[in-house]
């Protein structure tokens, strides 16, 4: 299990600077709209993932009138009992410097493979009714975690495709056949690696979904792979003189998609608002079910905004399926009260800005 002791920040979002240590399992971050409580699990999932859950653009977390911010942290793998020191810089002219235990780490993905967190924020409670492009990214980061070459092999198709738009819009024939080919062969590889997890997937999914919402029958999870036969090549051939018109190829792993049907229609037409929130938390705890259960360690666990996204039955539910196992979490919301109920072994923060609009933590 990897814990989370100790966060240090400096010039992210609101805070001009905070020293933070947390000593249970559960953390509960309280305050109003804006005073800057989602930017603290925020800073901690940017931190392992290079990445915001709210902002394309890591320049926008740095603090107003500041050149560069920091992340530092403190965890600890508890099987080992041995405490890590991770530190993030990032500065307006987009330089990034990690350090992990001292040593400059070059790719993020060696960060997040360490330090795993995963965060739940408004936008993820879409799941359902988001795009394509939001579920394959969701699949693709369980992929990531669970197949040691996955992104590698990801990474060569991306680049391909890339170069293939390329030869399209220059309408540079000769080439396309061998580019087409190597497409080809990386996408099926894509595609068996992801298949090999939507298929875990679908198991646990069929499990939750009758804690969850046992009164809905016959709810599936479905993979569309992005084309129709099991010929890829053959489809691009087929398709070359239509791709040549627009620019682009149509078809292949970046138009795949997770599907959720009940009784065979799509769930986005036919669940409440509620039953579709619902389901995302199913998703959710799947992704932290298949990493557990493939590195032997829960990930650090952030979810924003919590009360304002479940009813109360949904949230009983939740909290008591994640606290079966021994997890770090943190939660925010605007009033603790309504939720630390349902949390054992909890502390509570409250967040407010000072008369600088400066962010602040109190016990």
């Amino acid at each position: 299990m990897v814990r989370l002791n100790r966060l240090k920040l400096n010039n992210f979002r609101c805070y001009a600077s905070l020293d933070q240590t947390f000593n249970t399992a559960i953390t509960i971050i309280d305050g109003v709209n804006g005073s800057g409580k989602t930017a603290l699990i925020e800073a901690i999932y940017w931190q392992t993932t290079g990445r915001s859950f709210r902002h394309h653009k890591s320049v926008d977390l740095i603090r107003h009138k500041q050149k560069q911010l920091t992340v530092f942290s403190e965890y600890q793998s508890i099987e080992q009992h041995q405490i890590h020191k991770l530190g993030v810089s990032y500065s307006k002219n987009n330089k990034k410097i990690i350090k992990h235990n001292g040593q400059i780490i070059r790719r993020q993905t060696d960060v997040a493979q360490q330090f795993p967190v995963i965060a739940i924020d408004p936008n993820a409670f879409l799941w359902i009714d988001h795009t394509p492009s939001f579920r394959r990214s969701y699949l693709d980061w369980l992929v990531f975690h669970v197949e040691p070459n996955y992104l590698r092999i990801w990474k060569q198709s991306q680049k391909v495709q890339q170069h293939l738009n390329k030869l399209l819009k220059s309408s540079v024939i000769d080439e396309l056949d061998l580019w087409q080919q190597t497409y080809a062969q990386l996408a099926q590889h894509t595609t068996i690696l992801r298949e090999q997890v939507v298929e875990q997937i679908q198991q646990r999914f069929n499990k939750l979904i009758k804690l969850f919402l046992p009164t809905v029958e016959d709810v599936t999870i479905t993979y569309n792979k992005g084309w129709l036969s099991d010929d890829l090549l053959q489809e691009l051939s087929n398709k070359q003189s239509q791709h040549l018109k627009q620019g682009f190829i149509g078809i292949g792993v970046n138009k795949a998609d997770l599907v959720c049907l009940v009784n065979g229609l799509p769930a986005q037409v036919v669940l409440s608002r509620g039953q579709k929130k619902l389901i995302a938390v199913i998703m959710y705890l799947v992704f932290i079910e298949i990493f557990e259960n493939t590195h032997q360690q829960p990930p650090v666990i952030c979810i924003d905004d919590i009360d304002s996204e479940l009813d109360d039955r949904s949230l009983s539910l939740l909290a008591t399926y994640i606290q079966q196992q021994p997890r770090q979490i943190f939660l925010t919301t605007v009033n603790a009260n309504s939720i630390k109920k349902y949390f054992m072994d909890c502390e509570v923060f409250h967040v407010k800005q000072n008369n600088q609009n400066k962010s602040e933590l109190y016990s």
